[in-house]
């Protein structure tokens, strides 16, 4: 491969497009706590677990469920929060991806999305994003 060429599973960049949204707080705040479990817990005890992001500030409770309708069930206003799954995560995030996930939670909340439901046995719907759809974020400036 060339010198500066894209390497094996990074997307080359957009043309003309440059990052204008720094990663917020709050995406900060949500990388490092994540980041922290990763870090400190067993793997394998981990990849069951779920927890509870705000997204008004990227903090928690300080609780890791079992099961995301355990999560939902325990706060005091589930919709104020996003549902992270560990297995998704084996080895970590960064501010710049949690930006956009909590952006893409916002954003489907303010759409009238229900992504929670505590009677449900599994919590609620788990919406995903399209390719269509981190497009889009992508040239609003979230890399």
């Amino acid at each position: 491969m060339a010198s500066g060429g894209a390497g094996f599973g990074k997307l080359p960049p957009i043309p003309g497009l440059a990052l204008t949204v720094q990663p917020s707080d709050a995406a900060k705040r949500a990388s490092d706590i994540i980041n922290g479990y990763v870090a400190f817990m067993d793997r394998e005890e981990l990849k069951h677990k779920v927890i509870a992001i705000r997204l008004a500030d990227g903090g928690h409770d300080g609780t890791l469920y079992d099961s995301k309708r355990d999560a939902v069930r325990h706060q005091l206003d589930e919709t104020l929060c996003a549902y992270v799954y560990f297995h998704n995560l084996p080895a970590g995030t960064n501010p710049r991806e949690m930006e956009v996930f909590l952006k893409f939670n916002r954003d489907a909340y303010d759409k009238g999305f229900r992504l929670t439901d505590p009677d449900d046995h599994r919590g609620g719907r788990e919406v995903i994003m399209t390719s269509a759809q981190r497009d889009y974020y992508r040239r609003l400036g979230y890399q």
